[in-house]
């Protein structure tokens, strides 16, 4: 059966795509009972001490920059002991599967981990035989989109629900880093799955807010934004003054604060920074691109809002604003702690990017050449 851990050995290496069904009616229910938000109270994979083997299954994005958490989670649970299967959305001849993480993924079958395709509205049917203990949903944002996976969860017999939520939806602070029981937007989607699974009977469940995050297995463009700029000896347009207090952190260790909670009763209704524990300047980005490239670093500086016909959002990668959030609950509770630092990692993903053939690529910069034209560079 396709979802039986027990068979996981022998169909490590089979890709499958099921058929879709509807997605059932229970997560509405459970929505409407519980609506508040909780305020403020190849490479190795490190194996820690860890809880009992658990069978889990990760219900993983086929897109975006997340898709590399599900990857790294796969990786260090199956190196802990666990039975685990990665469902990936979609099918298994999508385009996308030829990008990291996805070709990477026989990493995983070679660690026993399965590996098969399914939307979210499918996992239903597979109820009947197919167990697990711990369900990760990597890729829901919305109560449409969890509800399935919560579903299938209960009726598999899962005890315990870990959801990939969102630091985005913290409301912007004058006094950062943001804690994880700071003030939300509570109409975000993300806001509403958290309230959803807080009140839902039966099941401990656990919430992870990544912000940006690299390493390998990344497949969304974030250092590579400087890097395209730097080796090309252009300057590097950051707005606003350079000083806004952002994150980076290493998939991997946001994988191992996922598994910490693996088993773990104080991680219960908890909500989980999922960040390294230093900030970066937007400024110290470039400085650390530049490093990691070997070349001297070149900034310009810039008032988004006297720049006429550029969307700042699509001109950089990062919000301009200060967007930084603190890991403290993982540090108090999960006794976890980054073991990647931000400078090896971009080092690290600039050979990547050398290898890959992008430094040498034709490319154009219009934005950043109208920015330019208007701060007069």
């Amino acid at each position: 059966l396709l979802f039986r851990p027990d068979t996981m050995a022998a169909a490590a290496a089979v890709n499958v795509s099921i058929r879709a069904i509807p997605a059932t009616r229970q997560l509405r229910r459970t929505a409407a009972r519980g609506s508040t938000v909780s305020r403020r109270a190849s490479h190795v994979v490190r194996v820690v001490a860890a809880a009992s083997p658990r069978r889990v299954l990760i219900v993983n994005t086929n897109g975006g920059g997340h898709a590399n958490i599900g990857f790294w989670l796969a990786k260090t649970l199956s190196g802990q002991g666990h039975t685990v299967t990665i469902c990936t959305v979609g099918t298994h001849d999508d385009k996308k599967m030829a990008k990291p993480p996805f070709c990477y993924f026989n990493e995983l079958t070679s660690a026993g981990v399965k590996t098969v395709w399914a939307n979210p509205g499918e996992l239903a049917s597979l109820a009947g035989d197919a167990r697990f203990d711990v369900v990760v949903d990597n890729n829901g944002k919305d109560l449409d989109s969890v509800g399935p996976v919560v579903d299938f969860a209960v009726k598999a017999g899962a005890t315990q629900f870990l959801f990939v939520s969102s630091a985005g939806m913290y409301v912007p602070t004058a006094t950062p880093p943001h804690l994880e029981g700071d003030a939300v937007k509570e109409s975000a989607g993300h806001a509403k799955v958290e309230a959803m699974l807080r009140a839902l009977p039966g099941m401990s469940a656990s919430f992870f807010r990544p912000q940006y995050f690299t390493g390998y297995g990344n497949n969304k463009d974030c250092e590579e934004y400087f890097f395209d700029r730097l080796v090309r000896g252009r300057p590097v347009c950051v707005p606003g003054s350079g000083d806004q207090l952002s994150v980076v952190a290493h998939a991997e260790d946001v994988a191992a604060m996922m598994a910490a909670a693996v088993g773990c009763d104080a991680a219960a209704g908890q909500a989980f920074n999922a960040v390294t524990n230093k900030a970066v300047t937007l400024n110290g980005m470039v400085q650390l691109c530049a490093a990691a490239a070997g070349v001297a670093p070149s900034i310009v500086n810039y008032d988004p809002a006297s720049i006429e016909g550029v969307d700042v959002k699509k001109a950089f990668p990062f919000r301009p604003i200060h967007f930084y959030t603190y890991p403290a609950k993982a540090l108090a509770v999960l006794d976890w702690a980054p073991k990647h630092d931000l400078a090896s990692d971009l080092a690290e993903r600039f050979a990547f990017y050398k290898a890959s053939g992008r430094a040498d690529a034709p490319m154009t910069f219009d934005s950043d050449d109208k920015i330019m034209a208007q701060v007069g560079r």
